[in-house]
């Protein structure tokens, strides 16, 4: 879906980067164990960001192994064994894509919404069994969902209003690592303005596709040049880290803290600083 939120591997030691593979691979083989083989092809980075927030605040240190698959079947790699992190990651992610699927049925062009309608019956059951574990998300992430159509609907030219339903939607998705109230909050706020840079770096990406194809982006509603749109989403995008940083600061992180911290500061802050470009701070 996205894939903005890595690390920057060049100053990552070696013992994170590969906890940070290892957890990807395991975020991989728990989309398969829960909803099947074929859910694994909706694997992104952004939602192993969360997976690895919550572990390091639990502080229960996961274990490793080393397993073929489907990706690598001829050499094992290490893979970070079921932990409630990527359980969480894994349902996030299932509904995430799901209310992606009906935006993709509803607005795209014939061929995308008949490849889309092909695979209804795989959204619909993923769909019915991470609505059936995690509802009180489902209902979260459907009413942002809405909101965001009725603003596309709307052509709404305000970058504030464009961005806060991913900022609602991440914002619930982040508020269930927790339970505890004041980490909760913190947590809800940190996502909001995760969402927002989500947000923003996408439809930075996307303005020049947008432009041409007549689909709604409010940079491109609200400027004539993508120069003008990505400096603008780049300065709002400065100040949604600086909030994000702020929130992050006030948790404690007794594993995965250093992991976290260059995901934070330094995979992140580079996607911003490119912000209209698709770059992988990973192979930077």
């Amino acid at each position: 879906m996205f894939g903005y939120v890595m690390p920057y591997a060049p100053e990552l030691k070696v013992k994170y980067l590969e906890a940070y593979k290892g957890a990807y691979c395991g975020l991989c083989k728990e989309l398969g164990r829960q909803y099947g083989i074929f859910s694994r092809f909706l694997l992104n980075y952004d939602l192993l960001f969360l997976a690895l927030l919550q572990d390091g605040m639990a502080a229960e240190a996961p274990g490793f192994c080393r397993e073929r698959c489907i990706a690598h079947p001829f050499h094992k790699r290490q893979v970070c064994k079921q932990t409630a992190g990527l359980t969480h990651a894994a349902d996030a992610l299932i509904l995430l894509a799901y209310y992606k699927w009906l935006d993709t049925i509803a607005d795209e062009g014939f061929f995308k919404r008949t490849a889309a309608r092909l695979c209804k019956p795989f959204f619909e059951r993923w769909h019915r069994q991470a609505a059936a574990r995690r509802p009180q998300l489902d209902n979260d992430l459907r009413a942002a969902s809405e909101k965001q159509f009725a603003l596309e609907k709307a052509n709404t030219a305000n970058l504030d209003a464009a961005a806060e339903p991913t900022g609602m939607m991440v914002s619930a998705i982040f508020a269930e690592c927790r339970q505890e109230e004041r980490e909760k909050r913190i947590l809800k706020r940190l996502g909001m303005f995760a969402g927002q840079v989500i947000y923003l770096l996408d439809a930075a990406e996307d303005y020049e596709e947008d432009r041409r194809k007549g689909r709604y982006n409010p940079l491109v509603l609200l400027y004539d040049d993508s120069f003008t749109a990505k400096e603008a989403a780049k300065a709002r995008i400065q100040m949604a880290r600086g909030e994000m940083a702020l929130c992050y600061n006030l948790l404690e992180f007794p594993l995965y803290k250093e992991l976290l911290d260059n995901i934070l500061f330094l995979g992140l802050g580079i996607a911003a600083e490119h912000a209209g470009t698709k770059i992988n701070p990973m192979a930077v």
